[in-house]
């Protein structure tokens, strides 16, 4: 999760922090660092609340598992990336339909 600018980010990381795990980017229109955090699954259900969701999308799979990176299928993804979709379905109670894995447009599992 990333934030630019002021206001509060559960769990935010130290620029250090960020950076040792590769996680340290900048806004492409403002130029000006982001702040990261890990996934927060309090914010994801209040957003799915919010929004009525029925399906998820999960992106910037391949920052936290870079050997799964432009990976277009599920069965391409590692199984710790696997695990990691698979929990957020559970504990959120909806199906990741969209899965990023890259910058790229094509760097997407569509599991619809």
């Amino acid at each position: 999760m990333t934030r630019v600018g002021a206001g509060e980010l559960p769990g935010e990381l130290s620029l250090d922090e960020a950076k040792r795990r590769g996680w340290d980017e900048y806004g492409t229109v403002t130029g000006r660092q982001r702040r990261a955090a890990p996934f927060n699954f309090d914010l994801a259900r209040r957003a799915i609340m919010i929004n009525g969701a029925t399906q998820l999308a999960v992106t910037k799979l391949d920052i936290l598992y870079p050997e799964c990176k432009g990976a277009t299928g599920f069965d391409a993804l590692s199984s710790q990336a696997r695990a990691f979709v698979g929990r957020i379905e559970d504990e959120l109670g909806l199906p990741v339909a969209l899965i990023g894995t890259g910058p790229g447009l094509k760097e997407v599992v569509d599991r619809r």
